[in-house]
């Protein structure tokens, strides 16, 4: 039998304490067309994520407490990387059990509205993608290697 679990935000100094030896454990969603909804999803579900990066290959994280009702405890990161959005944690039992019944919850949820623009390195171009009125939206503008150099610089070399 499944056993369920109590989900939690968690802090980013949480994150950085339990993320270590962690590695991707699924995929939330199946398609790309979905992958839009899921950071909606997760707003939802858990506000706003630990952070939002411009770089479309590391665009947001969350760190997840799932709870049993045993009350065992089981740390999820959930993020958007390379491959889309994603939920890592320990290769075993318990934390694969975690992650099916989490990416459930995310899929079942409705989404809020939010606006993302980042940078597609391998485009490379510009992507503005986000939730309007509840309708997933995704625009893709390539960009010349100049242009694109700038952007990089001002995005992951100035200084805050």
């Amino acid at each position: 039998m499944e056993a369920k679990f109590e989900f939690k935000t968690q802090d980013m100094d949480t994150m950085k304490k339990t993320i270590m030896g962690t590695s991707q454990i699924r995929r939330i969603t199946e398609k790309f067309e979905d992958d839009v909804l899921c950071l909606g999803q997760l707003k939802t579900l858990f506000g706003e994520p630990l952070y939002v990066t411009k770089d479309l290959e590391d665009q947001y994280a969350y760190c997840i407490l799932a709870v049993t009702e045993s009350g065992k405890e089981i740390y999820l990161h959930v993020y958007s990387g390379p491959s889309g959005p994603a939920i890592g944690g320990r290769q075993e039992k318990d934390s694969k059990e975690a992650a099916d019944a989490l990416a459930e919850l995310i899929v079942q949820a409705k989404p809020s509205d939010y606006e993302y623009e980042g940078i597609y390195c391998d485009g490379p171009s510009i992507v503005k993608a986000g939730i309007r009125n509840g309708q997933p939206y995704w625009q893709e503008e390539e960009v010349d290697e100049s242009e694109f150099s700038k952007i990089c610089e001002e995005t992951f070399c100035s200084a805050e």
